[in-house]
């Protein structure tokens, strides 16, 4: 009986913490905000994808909606992830208050401490339970560098891998892992996932886009080998492609033939809104070439 009476001075106690800790707090920062504001957005699209996987295994959707509302939820989780990751930890603002704050602060402390024996253990437990999917995924040698990652985010990834398990010509599916892959920090993985989606598909110009995106991203001073096969493949499928007439123009710069690079880039130009940042970004490079090309 006495547990009881004391697991309920626990629960009591807890919950006048928790209403009147917002009073003992400073100001939320402006960063603090913009961090809550974008973990309410990823949890958001995290709820609309596991919907969206719903819906698409039950069927009733057309396949192509679902394709292109996949690659925008996923696009804007993306930059998500990304700019929390940027911002980092949110730093520590230093100490203001007066005395009778910083002893108020003691108090919470030591409430904190005592209780933080007997929830976590229980948090733990269930954790262990219903979080195995994940746990695994993490004892991967090759699992992501950010720690801050959601264990919301590495359960669809483990999801979707074992989908492909199951569905091995799934094209689509190998993109959307080499994606996930590329945010998580898992490059090796990433390129496997994306060769294999080429492998599944030599001839579909997306699959080859991403792939050889990916890799000039992730070596911009490489091209050659793969990645200049790829973007050379892309360009005979697709002439006006703007990724490969960039990557294909900058090659022909780095092997000093600056006719084709300017050929290329020309072309590329009439392609991009003159008054963007890349077109003006572009005519600079274009000029110069043509300085090295008549040495004048």
């Amino acid at each position: 009986m006495i547990w009881l009476v004391a697991l309920a001075l626990s629960i009591t106690a807890v919950t006048v913490w928790y209403m009147a800790r917002p009073l003992a707090r400073p100001p939320v920062s402006d960063d603090r905000e913009r961090r809550g504001q974008l973990q309410q957005l990823r949890d958001r699209l995290l709820t609309q994808l596991n919907e969206l996987d719903v819906e698409e295994g039950d069927r009733n959707i057309d396949k192509a909606v679902v394709g292109d509302e996949r690659n925008r939820l996923e696009a804007e989780l993306a930059q998500a992830l990304r700019e929390l990751e940027s911002m980092g930890g949110v730093k520590k603002k230093k100490k203001t208050k007066k005395k009778a704050a910083r002893e108020s602060r003691r108090a919470w402390i030591v409430v904190l401490i005592v209780f933080a024996i007997v929830f976590p253990l229980s948090a733990a437990g269930l954790y262990v339970l219903n979080q195995r999917a994940t746990l695994a995924y993490l004892m991967n040698p090759e699992g992501p560098a950010n720690a801050s990652v959601p264990p919301m985010v590495l359960e669809m990834v483990a999801r979707l891998e074992k989908r492909l398990a199951d569905q091995p010509d799934d094209l689509d599916g190998w993109l959307r892992l080499g994606r996930a892959y590329a945010v998580l920090g898992r490059t090796q993985a990433a390129e496997a996932a994306y060769a294999r989606a080429y492998k599944l598909a030599p001839d579909e110009p997306q699959a080859i886009a991403e792939y050889a995106g990916f890799l000039y991203s992730s070596d911009p001073q490489n091209t050659e080998g793969q990645v200049y096969k790829l973007y050379s493949r892309l360009h005979q499928l697709d002439p006006d492609n703007q990724d490969a007439l960039w990557f294909l123009g900058f090659a022909a710069y780095q092997k000093n033939d600056y006719q084709q690079a300017l050929g290329l880039w020309e072309r590329l130009m009439k392609r991009l809104p003159a008054d963007s940042n890349e077109a003006t970004h572009l005519r600079l490079i274009i000029d110069k070439t043509r300085v090295k090309l008549t040495g004048k």
